[in-house]
This record gives structure tokens, sequence and C-alpha cells, in this order.
């Protein structure tokens, strides 16, 4: 799934703020999730790391070839596989 698809996917499905990588740090080919990833949608996803915990969210990325990384302790980028 292409970054633009999975950000809109991300935005319907869980209601998550995401956008293109660049917008932080530059840092390019990924996802931002500049949104707080703790919410009932993602079932209170616990930031950092819940990156390595089989979860809703988690289980979304994998069927689609992503997957997630914690960039600090609450904010999660992420990356195609």
């Amino acid at each position: 799934m292409r970054a633009s698809t999975m950000i809109s996917a991300l935005r319907t499905k869980f209601n998550l703020f995401a956008v293109d990588s660049t917008e932080l740090d530059g840092i390019e080919g990924g996802i931002w999730i500049r949104d707080d990833i703790c919410k009932e949608e993602t079932d209170y996803y616990p930031y950092a790391a819940g990156t390595m915990q089989e979860n809703k969210l988690n289980t979304f990325l994998e069927r689609y070839g992503w997957y997630a990384e914690a960039y600090d302790n609450e904010t999660i980028m992420l990356f195609e596989v």
C-alpha cells in the first residue's frame, strides 16, 4: 500500500492524524503519526512499547506491508517493510 493510501486509511480506520514523515526532521520514506496514538480506536496503543506488541494497529499495518517504529517514547513512525 502506498504511503498516501495508508495515511488515508489510518485517518479513516483509526482516527489518526498521519502525515508524510518528511514533516518531522526531514525523515524520508515513512509516515509520522502526528497525533496521540493512545486512543480508543487503537485499543489504547501503548506508545513506544506498542511497536513490539501484537495489537490491532500492528496487525493492520502488517497486513499491508508496513511496521511501526518508535522515534522517541511518544512519537511513532511507520515504514514499509
